[in-house]
């Protein structure tokens, strides 16, 4: 049975002596081989991320235990409904009518707060005000605001590992592309870029996956846009990329041969 092309790519990354057909294709195609495998870790992150939903609710409740009076208090006066897009909105806000939410994901009105989650809730708004005397309430409206923000954070903190790598690739690539161009190892860039985005297959995988248990092992150094750098990983890295490019090379010097 043939193997698909993407986990056919995947084992090679693994095998240095294909790193000579890995680095001669192209590079949009490498480009899209990193951001499944991105995509893949960032799933597997997500299922071991699960256990901790069924227990953020508690986590909510006793990280609000430890005040002793929350109130919130204030005069708001509202002109007109606020609604939000304007056109069939998400969010209703009319702090002068009892409204019913219906197509809407949130919908505030002057007694209660009312989003869809598993059904419709409710929530008045003075058990929001009395924080420290309804932690039950209020935190079961926290975890629910916070898992329905997941995808939306899932989504950013994608695209901030994207770049990171990317910068990784880019930077590491270059640089091993100037160091080897004097040795018989040489490559041209493209062909490093190539390089350096396979040999990252394992680091995206071992970093990704690590998040949701522990990275301290991996020994943070430095934050790109709110996202780590790790020295072993990193250090991984540059070996990975420096035995792709022997696995090539040889690999090449033996069909001229």
């Amino acid at each position: 049975m043939k193997l698909p092309e993407f986990i056919k790519e995947v084992i090679w990354s693994f095998y240095p002596p294909r790193y000579l057909e890995l680095s001669q294709q192209k590079l949009w195609k490498s480009t899209k081989y990193v951001s499944k495998v991105l995509l893949i870790a960032f799933l597997l992150a997500g299922l071991l991320y699960i256990p901790k939903l069924f227990i953020l609710k508690g986590t909510v409740q006793d990280e609000l235990g430890k005040f002793s009076d929350f109130r919130l208090s204030g005069n708001v006066t509202q002109t007109a409904p606020v609604s939000i897009p304007n056109h069939k909105p998400f969010v209703v806000m009319d702090l002068n009518a009892n409204l019913t939410l219906t197509q809407e994901i949130f919908v505030i009105d002057k007694d209660n707060l009312q989003y869809r989650w598993f059904g419709i809730k409710k929530v008045p708004l003075e058990e929001l005000k009395d924080i420290s005397g309804h932690k039950t309430e209020v935190s079961g409206f926290i975890t629910a605001m916070i898992i329905l923000m997941l995808p939306a954070i899932a989504i950013l903190l994608y695209i901030r590992a994207w770049l990171k790598y990317y910068l990784l690739v880019m930077v590491l690539g270059s640089l091993f592309f100037i160091i080897f161009e004097l040795t018989r190892f040489k490559l041209r860039w493209k062909e490093m870029l190539n390089v350096s985005m396979h040999a990252l297959t394992a680091i995206i995988l071992i970093e990704t996956i690590s998040a949701p248990i522990a990275t301290a092992y991996l020994l943070p150094v430095t934050r790109f846009l709110g996202v780590n750098i790790y020295a072993i990983t990193t250090l991984a890295f540059a070996v990975l990329m420096i035995i792709g490019i022997v696995g090539a090379k040889t690999v090449e010097y033996l069909k001229k041969k």
